[in-house]
């Protein structure tokens, strides 16, 4: 039966030498690759689960500094999403039972453990902790599609009703400035609130990309063309303290896509990078065709298997928190000061590269920049209608 070829990476919780001596001989033999770390105490294993990433807890329940399911309780407090397979000398049944109930993936007798049972129940553990966050990132994904989806429905019905009241305010500046001559003193007024109007126009057309009810031009594109002809409105709107980098693909599959818009949802992602970078640094861009397999691709927004063109717009700022990333492409969602931004781009961003049958996701850790993802699917431009 083929395995794994990762090794499984095991914190062994054992105080007895000589038995985590045993463990490590049993995995030495089993069928499953496995790397070993081992602590001695809670304490010990407290040091060590922040510095390393494990796969599976191998814990003994009775050490120096607790014992029990106590023991359980305060691995699981420290080990967080990681399964623990609890290991003791304890023939009991209830206590078993107990541990199991507790959040236990698995219960081995020590004196009954053979390298196959070991083997099999470490990588059991590991199989069902991962289904598990599986589970949960498409429970989160399907959460946050019917969300953005309801914010959709509200943001279209708005921006119609909106555009309704500017047809108006549009029809009677026009009037106004019919009636007024050019040297007119009342002129500059009507004319502001014109101008005002066409202001609030613009937040509907980007309300209207959000909600995916905007009238799109698409076509057949091939995406580094795009950014080679924008390069150089980017460079001005970064300015000199901003360094722009294009790492395009060779040879991109070609996508459909209203070509306008895709400029807008780049420059929306490089605006906000270049404010994420008030002291300067380097905006990359780069590109690359990708096959989205297995059903397991977080960064993907959920999207379904198949070949992809990804764009992907990182950038050296402060980044951002989770909470905050689970909101940012909501409309009008934003961490920046009052009056500086109206949180909508990220949202129109969003609407747009969803109408195109695409995805969008970030990636952000505080401190160490933030990274946007696009994903447009790719079409064959002979067999695809104009």
């Amino acid at each position: 039966m083929a395995t794994t070829l990762t090794p499984i990476r095991i914190l062994l919780v054992e105080d007895d030498d000589a038995y985590a001596g045993l463990v490590g001989a049993e995995l030495s033999a089993g069928r499953v690759p496995a790397s070993l770390r081992r602590s001695r105490s809670l304490t010990e294993a407290a040091a060590l689960l922040p510095a390393d990433d494990f796969d599976v807890v191998l814990l003994d329940l009775g050490l120096p500094d607790s014992s029990g399911l106590e023991t359980l309780r305060r691995m699981q407090h420290q080990a967080a999403d990681i399964p623990i397979v609890v290991l003791t000398g304890e023939n009991n049944d209830d206590l078993a039972v107990a541990a199991v109930q507790s959040g236990a993936e698995d219960y081995l007798i020590k004196d009954s453990t053979d390298p196959e049972l070991l083997s099999r129940a470490l990588r059991y553990a590991c199989e069902r902790a991962a289904a598990r966050q599986a589970l949960r990132r498409s429970e989160e994904q399907l959460r946050q599609a019917q969300k953005m989806e309801a914010i959709g429905r509200l943001a279209g019905g708005v921006a119609h009703d909106f555009n309704n009241v500017l047809t108006a305010i549009f029809g009677y500046s026009d009037l106004l400035l019919d009636q007024f001559g050019r040297d007119d003193p009342r002129r500059a007024d009507v004319e502001e609130i014109r101008r005002s109007a066409q202001r609030a126009a613009t937040l509907t057309r980007q309300l209207l990309a959000f909600s995916r009810k905007q009238m799109m031009q698409p076509r057949i594109i091939n995406l580094n063309d795009v950014l080679t002809d924008l390069k150089g409105l980017l460079s001005r709107l970064l300015g000199e303290h901003i360094r722009l980098e294009l790492r395009l693909g060779p040879e991109p599959w070609t996508v459909r896509a209203d070509p306008g818009q895709i400029e807008q949802v780049v420059i929306n992602l490089c605006a906000n990078a270049r404010d994420a970078m008030p002291d300067g640094g380097t905006i990359e861009i780069a590109t690359e065709n990708v096959l989205l397999e297995g059903g397991d691709t977080p960064l993907a927004d959920g999207l379904p298997d198949g070949p992809y063109v990804r764009m992907t717009v990182a950038d050296e700022g402060h980044g951002m928190s989770e909470r905050v990333r689970q909101h940012i492409f909501e409309p009008f969602f934003t961490t920046k000061e009052h009056g500086k931004g109206t949180g909508l781009g990220l949202a129109t961003a969003y609407g747009i590269i969803r109408q195109s049958d695409g995805g969008i996701s970030a990636q952000s850790e505080e401190g160490r920049g933030s990274r946007f993802f696009v994903f447009l699917p790719r079409v064959d431009p002979v067999n695809t209608p104009p």
